[in-house]
């Protein structure tokens, strides 16, 4: 029998209705978001309503919804926002009713409460870690304070509102078309891996690519690392899963820049000099090692996104191999020595390597992932099949 392509043998398993519902989420999740924010808008507003005759500034239950949900649209970070307004909430009432029990609401003593703790929660909020806390302990307590009269049914009753505000924005976006930060952050790391394999293509193609394209790809990769490292503390806030396997996806995202460091090494080694660039350019082999490891890159991103086991294509060492020995002969029959075709062989030896290692933590993350969000269907593995004779 003749030799069977491993390669082409990979077979990827349809996306489960749950992961389709989840990509159009993602791909739409602007308008999504505004949908929801309007609905929980419109709850709020209800509610407000019902409590006109109670509460003297109900106004706040919207205006809380507005600010806890119009910024970020996942799970995870609406309920950062969520506990930070309660904590901003908690701490500014504490202070304010302190300052009307012990001073009996002396305007002076007041207003100086005001600026100091505007000052001191605006020197909090310089620290990145504690920004949003620092932001809305401000804000929050210039609210609870910045009245004509404040006295302490006020005070109790706007940060009810509050509160009431934080939690209709948490539960809409809990339970009304989810949109997952763990979920955003998997479609970003496939999204940015395929960027990645474009990358590689440019990077190793058999001429040199101009550079504004170059560098518009790399700057689409470099936007997809910023999201992924924003989207990670959010997706630990959403499930103890992802808690867990924090070095798995922290491994990830290195290696994603290894290859973006290795592919730009790549392509200097072709414009070092042209007689590296006329050497590495007439290697017999370079297009198939090419091909297959772009293409395994795009599956690794696939995987990731579409929800299956990808095994390694055995044929890339192979490929590889040939490569070496053809530049090794290649080399050696030049005059003049140069370093192009040796940090050439290098680069793709160190890809191959980071693309296997984020290769076996996308299997880990595919598998623990979708014990999560319950998907419907099996986990398949992308089967590779041994060659037969």
């Amino acid at each position: 029998m003749p030799d069977v392509d491993a390669h082409d043998q990979t077979v990827a398993s349809p996306a489960s209705r749950r992961d389709r519902f989840e990509a159009f989420l993602y791909r739409h999740h602007p308008w999504v978001h505004a949908v929801k924010t309007g609905f929980a808008t419109i709850i709020g507003l209800l509610v407000s309503w019902l409590m006109d005759s109670q509460s003297s500034h109900p106004e706040w239950i919207v205006i809380t919804i507005v600010v806890v949900m119009t910024m970020i649209p996942n799970v995870g970070g609406v309920l950062q926002r969520s506990l930070y307004r309660l904590i901003a909430t908690c701490v500014a009432a504490l202070i304010a009713l302190a300052v009307m029990y012990f001073t009996d609401s002396n305007p002076l003593v007041i207003a100086i409460t005001l600026v100091v703790g505007v000052m001191i929660f605006t020197t909090v909020a310089q620290h990145r870690r504690f920004r949003q806390i620092g932001v809305m302990c401000a804000i929050t307590l210039a609210v609870l304070l910045e009245v004509g009269e404040p006295d302490e049914g006020l005070i109790l009753w706007r940060g009810l509102d509050i509160l009431i505000g934080a939690a209709i924005a948490l539960l809409v976006t809990r339970f009304v078309f989810p949109i997952r930060a763990s979920r955003q952050l998997r479609f970003h790391m496939a999204d940015t891996i395929d960027g990645l394999g474009r990358l590689f293509t440019l990077a190793a193609a058999d001429e040199e690519t101009a550079e504004v394209d170059y560098e518009e790809v790399e700057d689409k990769v470099a936007r997809g690392f910023m999201a992924q490292r924003e989207l990670l503390p959010l997706a630990m806030i959403e499930h103890q899963v992802v808690r867990n396997n924090k070095a798995c996806f922290q491994s990830m995202m290195r290696s994603q820049r290894a290859i973006f460091g290795l592919s730009r090494t790549i392509r200097r080694a072709y414009s070092h000099t042209s007689l590296g660039e006329q050497t590495i350019a007439s290697l017999s082999g370079l297009a198939n090692l090419r091909s297959r490891v772009t293409t395994h890159v795009h599956e690794i991103a696939g995987s990731i996104r579409e929800g299956f086991v990808l095994m390694p294509d055995p044929e890339i060492s192979a490929a590889h191999s040939a490569m070496k020995v053809a530049m090794k002969q290649a080399t050696r029959e030049l005059e003049t020595q140069t370093m192009s075709p040796q940090a050439f062989t290098f680069a793709m030896e160190q890809i191959i390597v980071v693309m296997d290692l984020l290769r076996k933590d996308a299997a880990r993350i595919v598998r623990d992932l979708a014990n999560v969000h319950g998907s419907d269907e099996p986990i398949d593995v992308a089967t590779t099949p041994t060659p037969q004779s």
